[in-house]
């Protein structure tokens, strides 16, 4: 009687946290958070979920992205499907709701790096700003087209007043004050998919979109130019997954796209593929990660596979994902290159 007790005390407490999905007709692989302290060899869920009934899980969640505090790499902030936005202060071992946040889908969250009390966020057509440390938020920027939503958030390590903004119209927005005044600095007509500024020169700035390549900045936003030349002999190249810079080469970044892996190290005037094992626009791939300490160790996820090279792509690793769920996210902790978080969704239930 005692043990039936306490198991039904057990599932009223996990059921009453506020992200578990109910009503499925067929149970879903464990998403949320699983952290890596090897490298990859090995993987640990991190769903623990605390809130004001107690203790429940995030296993449910589907995970956008993950965003580390510049100043604090234990300070993790999740932009979820359609769960809002969360918060872990211990590396991922525990999460919260940030319950003055709205409920719904966070597409960017950006870090002030010189103030971690000054965070923001997407929802939906707006951009959200926090000064105090996610207690309270202010719309600071509100799209009249309601369905054109706000997709990517850049903001400047060197000037921290200065933020990018991207959205499905196309849009890229500057703001110079923290966010009060906003000008649009470019149109590509396509969705602005990720805005990346380079870090030893902040002036210089790339923006992805969906389906039409890749456009660059050295000024600021002043001028545009594609970089799209050197992609369109690739099929499949302008199938956007994602862009991240290539760590400790200056003026290199590796794209994800249908096509596969695609590196430059020109700044986007000439691309050359990474070798795989699977051959060009076989497989998609949902993340990738890159050793900031080694820019030979890559990490990426299909839809059931990790993939690990040590030697720049020479050879591959493969093992099974640690769940059902699809890998939508991956980053290296940037204080230790062993520590691998992972993000993950069920895409059907998206």
């Amino acid at each position: 009687m005692k043990k039936l007790l306490f198991a039904l005390i057990l599932t009223t407490v996990f059921l009453s946290g506020c992200l578990i999905k109910l009503g499925n007709s067929q149970p879903s692989a464990v998403a949320g958070v699983f952290k890596s302290f090897d490298k990859g060899n090995t993987w640990v869920e991190r769903n623990v979920f605390l809130h004001s009934g107690g203790v429940a899980s995030i296993g449910s969640l589907n995970v956008i992205n993950l965003t580390f505090d510049p100043q604090d790499d234990k300070a993790v902030y999740l932009a979820s499907e359609a769960d809002g936005l969360l918060y872990s202060y211990d590396g991922g071992d525990s999460w919260m709701k940030v319950n003055s946040f709205p409920n719904g889908k966070i597409n960017s969250v950006v870090v002030d790096p010189y103030n971690k009390c000054v965070i923001y966020a997407t929802f939906g057509n707006t951009i959200l700003k926090t000064t105090d440390c996610s207690r309270t938020w202010s719309e600071i920027y509100v799209d009249t087209r309601a369905d054109k939503a706000i997709t990517a958030l850049a903001i400047d390590a060197y000037d921290n007043l200065v933020v990018y903004a991207g959205n499905t119209a196309g849009d890229i927005l500057k703001s110079t004050d923290g966010g009060d005044n906003w000008r649009v600095i470019h149109r590509v007509d396509d969705q602005i998919s990720k805005i990346l500024i380079y870090p030893s020169d902040t002036r210089i700035i790339y923006v992805a979109t969906n389906a039409r390549g890749i456009f660059k900045t050295t000024n600021g936003g002043a001028t545009w130019s594609d970089m799209n030349e050197g992609l369109q002999k690739y099929s499949g190249s302008f199938e956007f997954r994602n862009l991240i810079f290539n760590s400790g080469v200056s003026n290199s970044l590796i794209l994800v796209a249908k096509y596969g892996l695609l590196k430059t190290v020109d700044g986007g005037l000439n691309w050359e593929p990474i070798q795989l094992i699977t051959p060009p626009t076989s497989v998609d791939i949902f993340s990738i990660a890159i050793n900031p300490e080694n820019n030979n160790e890559i990490y990426y996820a299909t839809a059931s596979t990790f993939y690990k090279t040590v030697d720049g792509g020479l050879n591959w690793i493969t093992k099974r994902l640690p769940t059902g769920a699809v890998a939508t996210f991956m980053k290296v902790d940037p204080a230790d290159p062993n520590v691998i978080y992972m993000g993950l969704s069920n895409l059907n239930n998206k």
